[in-house]
């Protein structure tokens, strides 16, 4: 029997072995990644203040909702003026108002007044309103 045809040939074992070790061998070291601690990724260490990189970092806000100003505070702010967050709550809220107001009046523009001499039983279900309807609406848009 010669060397090269042996019953035991370890070149013939090297395929499948690269198959499995490779990816034990990939998610055990993702498992120690994660479980050791004081390593992984910079954004879960603790703030680090000779590097500046780590959670935590002065200035850096969480869970700030970003909501549209009015323009007249806008420009405040891009002069350099100090706004206070009361006037901002209130300019917001004033802006709401108006265009919930608006709203309304274009709501109220766009019914349709039915003559005296429509019986309004007999119209569409949402004609009875006065209302033009979502289809209406909906081809408006285009």
């Amino acid at each position: 029997m010669s060397p090269t045809s042996s019953a035991f040939d370890m070149s013939s074992l090297l395929p499948p072995l690269l198959m499995v070790g490779l990816p034990v061998a990939f998610v055990g070291y993702r498992i120690y990644r994660f479980l050791s601690p004081g390593q992984g990724s910079a954004s879960r260490r603790a703030y680090n203040p000779s590097t500046g990189i780590g959670r935590g970092a002065p200035g850096f806000q969480t869970g700030v909702k970003k909501v549209a100003i009015p323009p007249e505070l806008a420009a405040r702010i891009r002069a350099g003026e100090d706004v206070s967050a009361e006037e901002v709550t209130a300019a917001i809220e004033a802006e709401q108002q108006r265009i919930a107001e608006e709203e309304e009046q274009e709501a109220n523009a766009n019914k349709v007044k039915l003559p005296d001499n429509v019986d309004a039983e007999w119209l569409p279900a949402g004609m009875a309103d006065g209302g033009k309807g979502k289809g209406a609406a909906r081809r408006k848009k285009k």
